[in-house]
């Protein structure tokens, strides 16, 4: 590509020439009645009839549209061996497990983005362990298809979410370092969980923001973005 994809966007209805999607995969298919809730669904979804809305969806959009895919993003942001130390090293410690940060830090780029969004399968290497009900040490991530909560473009900023469920936490980690290090992504990110104030408990997720005309800003208030 030459030079850097811009991120701008000002309105609902200017053209849209990029969109950043995740296409439903093992994420999924791995999805069980016992940990449906757990992952915020009321039952398991189908990975077949995810797939294929997921695919009738993408055939649309990229008659008019560059398609950007997450799991490609991450890996090509992970082959700077510095970003993927440090991603490695945050989402570790976010979600208390350091035991598998060497493991994780030394795979090749393209496995270890599919392990962060699909999941690391927990060892059972000793009795805790092997009488544990988990099945992953690192979660997948269910969710991730529904990939326009994670981050929101506001303006040629990308605003960072806070995830109002922990479970989702990994989401919005992902998306910030695609955005902050992709050499093709012209982006700058904001993070409102480091700008102090309410910022640190106050959830805000990128579908409740909506960029209705240059000055107007439009955001949805309930159980996910609450003030």
């Amino acid at each position: 590509m030459a030079g850097k994809f811009p991120i701008a966007v000002d309105s609902e209805t200017g053209r849209l020439t990029g969109v950043v999607m995740h296409e439903p995969g093992s994420e999924i298919a791995n999805m069980t009645p016992e940990n449906a809730e757990r992952a915020l669904y009321s039952d398991i979804l189908n990975l077949a009839v995810a797939a294929d809305e997921y695919a009738q969806l993408k055939g649309v959009l990229e008659k008019r549209t560059r398609i950007f895919g997450v799991k490609d993003l991450l890996a090509d942001i992970l082959l700077n061996p510095q970003v993927r130390s440090e991603l490695v090293a945050r989402i570790c410690a976010a979600e208390d497990m350091p035991a598998i940060a060497d493991m994780l830090a030394d795979c090749e780029p393209r496995e270890l983005s599919r392990l962060l969004i699909e999941g690391v399968p927990l060892v059972k290497d000793n009795l805790s362990r092997f009488l544990s009900r988990d099945r992953y040490s690192l979660p997948p991530l269910h969710n991730f298809f529904f990939s326009r909560d994670a981050a929101a473009v506001v303006g040629d900023r990308v605003l960072v979410s806070r995830m109002a469920n922990q479970v989702r936490g990994r989401e919005a980690c992902i998306m910030e370092a695609i955005f902050d290090y992709h050499p093709d992504l012209g982006a700058t990110t904001v993070n409102p969980a480091l700008l102090g104030g309410s910022g640190p408990t106050a959830p805000l997720e990128g579908g409740d923001v909506l960029v209705a005309a240059p000055d107007i800003l439009l955001m949805g208030l309930g159980a996910r973005t609450s003030r």
